[in-house]
């Protein structure tokens, strides 16, 4: 009976150990990413109906919340209850249509909703967006679910990346469809993968096994790429074949059904940064994305090309948002993240009036009348937080320190307090915005090692009392007082911890920072 209880008292012990260091890397905003989909049969992944939750990087915080269809719309956008003169419109495409990087009053979605609204008519533009959606995924959605929302028009909005991912039967974990050159969807059902592979759904476990959802990568000429940025090489890369044969496919289903209902399509084929800034192109995309590969070997415009010239031979109408962004952007306007590739704000804005102008020119959408734009809806406020917890903090821990020391100069109290609470946040807020900052594999590396490093020097700082800390552990477990090892393991760790602390002003704000 000693035996098992010593048993389970090492378990207990590694199990504790394990959920301290799975919750401290969740903390600091190193824990696995919230997924937005679930498996959908038609388009292989669809968005959670119903979900609600937040997502942060070091450059923006963003709520997203999906209605009973999955749809980042209010709950009352349903093909049911859109008004019988509405102008409608569906809007298709991956996360930049998604509105992955800015909140829903500031998405281009939102936006040209609320443009094109000026010309007095009711409008719903109902965002179809999916993180990760490549082409033949819109194209499918549209012919399984488009009808049924009786569209006055349609609109794609492709990326880049789609070139490659039109290619292929997955991405990542999920099965997704394709379209041959003649327009057909393969055969074949696809399959629910099941739940994300355990590494990507624990944070400590992402530090020691290998990532079960990589992109795939290629090496160009001794740079190593992702697969879906071969098609910015010189000649489209080594599937230039398949990602022409495919595109065409695609594109010619959506023309077939633009004709069979008389809706129609525009497409127009979202940039990328580097397509809009060349300072973008050769300082921060090319040698930090492309693995240095020279700048007169890849083209950012090449994927914008290729569409707008597929659409053209048949007979799709397009739109080119290159000038318009270039202009704006040669005047100080800032249309993308500086990290993040998806636009922000300005950019959001940008491409919602281009669009709305476009479809004006058109005679797709009724021309602005003089009455203002509607105001957007009340926002929440875009200032930062962390001087409100700061202030609070100054305040209880500088208060506390002269109740227990009242003989100390109560400015030098606030000051001490004050410099150390700065240190901290400098800690917390700046290291939280270089690991965002940094590709995910270099960022993961560089905390393991951060923490490695803070654990071995809590080690050396505590000396010989690690053998008085692994005497008493091993009496505990000798005697099989497992159910006396989550209080032990806590008071231990925060005892060391606190012992650290004290005896190296170095590093005490490192580990204050925990707490």
């Amino acid at each position: 009976m000693r035996a098992l209880n010593s048993l389970l008292a090492v378990v207990v012990t590694l199990g504790l150990f394990g959920l301290a260091m799975e919750g401290g890397l969740r903390l600091i905003g190193r824990g696995p990413a919230v997924t937005l989909n679930q498996f959908d049969p038609v388009t292989g992944w669809a968005k959670v109906p119903g979900l609600r939750v937040q997502r942060r990087t070091a450059e923006f915080t963003v709520d997203f919340a999906f209605n009973s269809l999955g749809l980042r719309e209010d709950e009352g956008v349903t093909p049911e209850t859109l008004p019988e003169d509405a102008l409608r419109v569906l809007c298709l495409g991956d996360s930049f249509v998604l509105g992955y990087g800015v909140q829903r009053e500031d998405h281009l979605v939102d936006l040209l909703e609320r443009e094109l609204a000026r010309g007095g008519r009711p409008v719903e533009v109902v965002n179809v967006g999916t993180e990760g959606w490549s082409t033949d995924q819109e194209v499918a959605w549209l012919e399984a679910h488009g009808e049924e929302w009786r569209p006055d028009l349609v609109l794609l909005l492709p990326y880049e990346n789609d070139l490659y991912w039109n290619t292929q039967d997955r991405y990542l974990r999920f099965p997704k469809p394709r379209y041959r050159e003649d327009g057909t969807r393969e055969e074949g059902a696809l399959v629910d993968p099941g739940p994300r592979p355990l590494a990507d759904r624990s944070a400590l476990l992402s530090l020691v096994l290998p990532a079960g959802l990589a992109p795939p990568v290629e090496v160009h000429e001794g740079h190593t790429l992702l697969a879906e940025h071969t098609v910015l090489l010189e000649g489209g890369g080594p599937h230039a074949a398949e990602v022409q044969a495919r595109l065409r496919g695609s594109l010619l289903a959506l023309a077939r059904w633009s004709a069979e209902r008389a809706v129609p399509v525009l497409v127009a084929p979202l940039p990328s940064h580097g397509a809009i800034e060349e300072r973008y192109a050769t300082e921060v995309f090319g040698p930090r994305v492309l693995d240095g590969l020279p700048r007169g070997d890849w083209s950012p415009d090449r994927p914008v090309e290729l569409v707008l010239e597929t659409c053209g031979d048949l007979g799709l109408d397009t739109h080119d948002l290159r000038p318009a962004l270039r202009l704006a952007a040669s005047t100080g306007a800032t249309p993308y993240h500086e990290v993040d590739w998806h636009f922000d704000a300005e950019g959001s804005q940008l491409v919602a009036d281009d669009l709305a102008k476009a479809l004006r020119d058109r005679g797709l959408a009724p021309q602005a009348a003089d009455a203002p734009m509607p105001p957007p809806a009340e926002r929440d406020s875009d200032l930062p937080r962390w001087p409100l917890w700061y202030a609070g903090l100054l305040l209880a821990l500088s208060t506390a320190y002269r109740r227990a020391y009242p003989d100390e100069a109560a400015g030098r109290v606030t000051l001490q307090v004050a410099l150390l609470l700065a240190v901290i946040f400098n800690l917390a807020l700046g290291g939280s915005r270089i690991l965002g900052a940094l590709p995910p594999a270099v960022s993961a590396l560089l905390a393991a090692g951060l923490l490695l490093l803070l654990l071995g020097f809590c080690a050396w700082k505590l000396g010989d009392r690690l053998g008085t800390i692994a005497e008493l552990v091993g009496a505990f477990i000798r005697r099989g007082h497992w159910y006396l090892m989550p209080l032990l393991v806590v008071l231990l760790t925060v005892g060391s911890l606190l012992v650290v602390a004290a005896s190296s002003p170095l590093v005490a704000p490192f580990i204050y920072t925990l707490f």
